[in-house]
This record gives structure tokens, sequence and C-alpha cells, in this order.
């Protein structure tokens, strides 16, 4: 064998190694977990024979500690980039077979230049976390053990990649995938992506483990009760999407890459679609009732008039139930759906609602989505707990406003139901920066519910009343006879370009967001960011 090829045979002898993660005792109980090991989540997420992986060979810095005299391949993480359904992609992916995935200096280094690279290519990144957190050793190594490497960050210290997600947000997509434990450290750059997969049952993300809480507060608690991935989908709002398997987290990872754009100067793809652009639902007709005494379901009507051949991809699905976001294909092209739900208490707007609306808006119009908002809300379900809670309703609310009124990318209201008073600014109208507003037949916009209207304008008469019901629904017939002639009032007062046909819905939105296919952002004074209602 000549020089060369056994130079090559011991350098694949040693990447065979490297491969073999923690070591097959490792790998057999991340199985019996029912969890992927780092390797095989990159082989599902990754197109066939695309993924390059990179800073296979580093080694852990000298600590002082036993732990020295370990073998850590890869420092517990594993780097690189591929195509993800044929679009480029970079990604990193905690390797709990090797100490737990935990995180260390050359560790952190190699995460964060995975960020790097992306931001300098302009494309978007997959963080895959399945890590007991910071490595202790590492933390406290004596210092003659840390040399400081020569280089763009140099070796030391974490806090590298809790800036490096601030500097790519707002210019490339970033993804985190929580398929295993997230605790302390390892937990705040994952969350401070744009989107957040969680997986029920291995997957837990809190500031200190149950362990840590126990010690500090003599409090007992599980791992679900205080990161557990249901209640983060559900109370707190963090996940995004809750998979069942780690299977089916990258297969929904992989979805969504498909709606978004490279970068923040790119258009999202266009998606060859069979469907019609032109198509008619009668189902639309079936939906809504006149008197809207019926609650329907949102999501019915979103199927009826995106692209059949691609799932509506919701986001936050549990949270906040009232108010649906999520990515759609409208003749191929994506778009941001904000909907509400009168089937989740009637699509009331509350603390929460505002929350996910406002970033979900203010995400879109980072990269370039436009906006189509679905609307029938009676407005907010203001109450003493929600005015004095730590967030602030009118504080909260806000948010959702300050998003609409920022935005520079098309955006289309389509009006199926009710909408009054200060519903109608945290859904956006035209003064706000709405481009096109259109309304069903079965639509009541005003500025003002007609039932508070008349409780205002004629509240002495009522009350003074012997039959004040009467004389309250009397005065009401009268208000909507004679200056609320619903739908047509919205249309009257400008609220609104035109009534539609129900079943033209799809047809009406892909023509207009084609016409406004080249709108462009209005100058506006310098400065360095807008500073949003916290």
């Amino acid at each position: 064998m000549s020089g060369i090829l056994k130079k090559i045979s011991d350098l694949e002898y040693k990447r065979s190694r490297l491969f073999e993660a923690g070591g097959k005792k490792q790998v057999d109980r991340q199985h019996q977990t029912r969890k992927l090991t780092a390797r095989e989540r990159l082989e599902e997420l990754f197109d066939e024979s695309s993924f390059q992986e990179i800073n296979l060979w580093v080694r852990p810095i000298k600590t002082g500690f036993d732990i020295d005299k370990k073998e850590i391949p890869g420092d517990g993480v594993i780097t690189g980039f591929g195509k993800v359904n044929n679009r480029p992609v970079y990604s990193y992916s905690h390797d709990f077979t090797v100490m737990g995935g935990t995180m260390s200096s050359g560790h952190d280094h190699k995460v964060t230049r995975i960020m790097e690279m992306a931001l300098e290519a302009r494309i978007p990144y997959v963080g895959i976390i399945d890590s007991g957190g910071v490595r202790i050793h590492d933390l406290f190594g004596r210092p003659a053990f840390r040399p400081m490497l020569a280089g763009r960050l140099g070796i030391g210290g974490s806090s590298c990649i809790y800036g490096a997600p601030a500097l790519c947000s707002g210019v490339i997509p970033q993804i985190s995938l929580l398929l295993g434990p997230c605790y302390a450290g390892s937990a705040y750059s994952p969350t401070m992506a744009d989107f957040t997969f969680m997986r029920k049952g291995t997957s837990f993300m809190s500031v200190a483990s149950p362990e840590l809480l126990k010690t500090v507060t003599s409090a007992d608690v599980t791992r679900d009760e205080i990161g557990g991935a249901e209640m983060h989908a559900i109370v707190t709002g963090t996940v995004d999407y809750l998979a069942e398997t780690d299977e089916e987290a990258i297969e929904a990872c992989r979805a969504l890459i498909t709606y978004l754009p490279l970068n923040n100067e790119e258009a999202p793809p266009v998606i060859d679609t069979d469907d019609v652009p032109n198509r008619r639902e009668n189902r639309l007709l079936e939906i809504v009732l006149p008197d809207l005494l019926k609650p329907y379901n949102m999501h019915e009507i979103i199927q009826c008039i995106i692209d059949k051949d691609r799932q509506f991809f919701e986001l936050q699905k549990l949270f906040a139930k009232s108010i649906i976001i999520g990515f759609a294909g409208f003749n191929g092209k994506t778009v941001g759906i904000v909907a509400n739900n009168p089937a989740e208490d009637k699509g009331t707007l509350s603390i929460d609602t505002c929350d996910k609306a406002a970033r979900f808006i203010r995400w879109c119009d980072a990269f370039n989505v436009p906006i189509v908002f679905l609307v029938d809300t009676p407005g907010f379900s203001s109450s003493i707990e929600e005015e004095k809670s730590g967030d602030g309703l009118i504080r909260t609310a806000a948010k959702t406003v300050f998003a609409i009124c920022e935005a520079s990318v098309p955006m289309i209201t389509v009006y199926t139901g009710k909408c009054f008073g200060t519903g109608r600014l945290a859904m956006g109208t035209l003064r706000m920066g709405i481009d096109m507003a259109y309304a069903w037949p079965t639509a009541q916009v005003a500025r003002m519910d007609p039932s508070q209207a008349v409780e205002s304008i004629y509240h002495t008469e009522i009350n003074s009343s012997k039959d004040s019901e009467a004389l309250r629904k009397k005065r009401l017939s009268e208000l909507l006879t004679n200056y609320i002639n619903h739908p047509y009032h919205a249309a009257e007062l400008q609220m609104v370009h035109d009534i539609i046909d129900p079943r033209d819905t799809r047809a009406v939105i892909i023509r207009t967001l084609e016409h406004l296919r080249m709108k462009k952002r209005v100058p506006t004074l310098y400065k360095k960011h807008n500073l949003i209602p916290q």
C-alpha cells in the first residue's frame, strides 16, 4: 500500500471511530428512549447524500479534571450543511450519547460558527437540541488549561451562542428542534430562534432542572410541570409545533422550510401547484350563517381557499386558540395567515392572542411574506384579571396594532363575520396599512358594536323605561335599519373596498396579491429600529 493510501486508510478508520459517538451502550440507551441519535436526526433532516459534516475532529479544551482522559467525539455536537428539499441549510445536532450533549467551550464554538456561517451565506439554519446543559468541568477548569485560541472568536465561554441568534434575527430563518432536555444555558439560545419545535415525553426546557430547584427552593416539581413540551405548547406559547416523535418533528421542519425564504432580501419560494387560481368552493356558502349565531371553525374556510396540494402549516396551534396563525400557499406563493377562530371562545381577543399574532406579523414583514387576515371577532374579553395582569392587556394589545402599522408587506383583510371597535384595530384597518379589505355578505363591520352604541346613545331613555328590554331592541333595530345596514355600512364608509361572493375569496386574494407584488416600503425617517410596546 502506498504512503498516501495508508494515510487515507488511517483517516477512514479514525473517522469511523468518531462516528461511533458515545459507543454502543450509549447509542442503545438513546434508542431505548425512542430517540434517534444526533447523526440519525441529520440523516432524516437532509436530502439523501447531501449533508457535509464540518469540524468533526474538534476536541475539548483541557480542564485539569479527570474528564480530560475521556474520549469525547466532536465535543458532543455534530455540525455541517446540506440540502433540505433541495434548498441550502446549515445545522447543528447535539449528541446526547457523548457526555449527555453537554456544552463546553469547543462545543459552543462549533455551534456558534455554524450560525455565523449561515449568516454569512444568508441561508437558514436548524438547531437540533438534546443537551444536559453546560459541562461543569469546562466552567471551573484551571485557567492554565484554558488557552484562548487565535481566530475569529477564540474559545472560552459560551456567551457567543447567545449573541449569534440575535445577529441572525430578521436576516435568516432560525429553527430549533428540541428533541431532548434543554436546561439553563442550553435553553436560552434555542428559544431565540424564529420557530421552536418540541417533542412530547422526551423534550424539556426550563431555566433550572427539577433537581436544581429542589436544592435551591426545596420544591418538589417534575420536568413536565416546569418545562414539558405540552406545557410550553399550551400555557407559555413557546412551542410552535408539538410532535409525537423525532421523525414527525423533523418531517414537519422539512415542510416548514418549503415556505420560508433563504433570507430577508429574497422572496419566499414559489412551488408548482396543480390547483386552479379561480377555483370556487360552494362549501363556503354553508360555513357562516347570515345571523352569525352559530360558531364555526375558521380552519374550514382556510382549507377551502388555500392551495389544496400543500398543507396549512399552523404555528402555536394549542396556544391562544381563538386566533390562528400559519403559512399557506396561494397559487404556489407563500402567504402568512392571521385569522380569528369563532369556534374557540367566539374568536375573542386577549393578551395571549395579541402576543401570538404580533410576533408572527413582524416575522412575515421581516421576511417578505404577504399576510391575509380572516376576521370574525367580537373584540377583547376585557376583564379585571387581564387588565391588571403582569402582561397588561392594553400594553399587549398595542403590540398587534404596532406590528400591523409598521409592516410594509402586502396585507389583505377579508371580513367574514363581526368586527367592532378596538377589535378592528387589533386586526388591522385600511388607515393602519392594510392594502385591500373585502367583506362577505355575512360581515358586520363598524367602528362600534351597535348594541353598545344603543346603550350609550339611549342610556337615560332605556333606564327610565318601564320595559327597558323592549325599548333596547326597538332602538337597536332602528339603528341597524337607518344607520348601520350590514354589510353595506362598511363599504359606504370605505372600511372595505368591496363586498364579495364567499366562493370568489380564493380568486380575489390571488388577484390582489399579484397586483400588490411590486409594493415597496415607504421611505421613513432614519432610525436604528422601532421600539415595539413591551
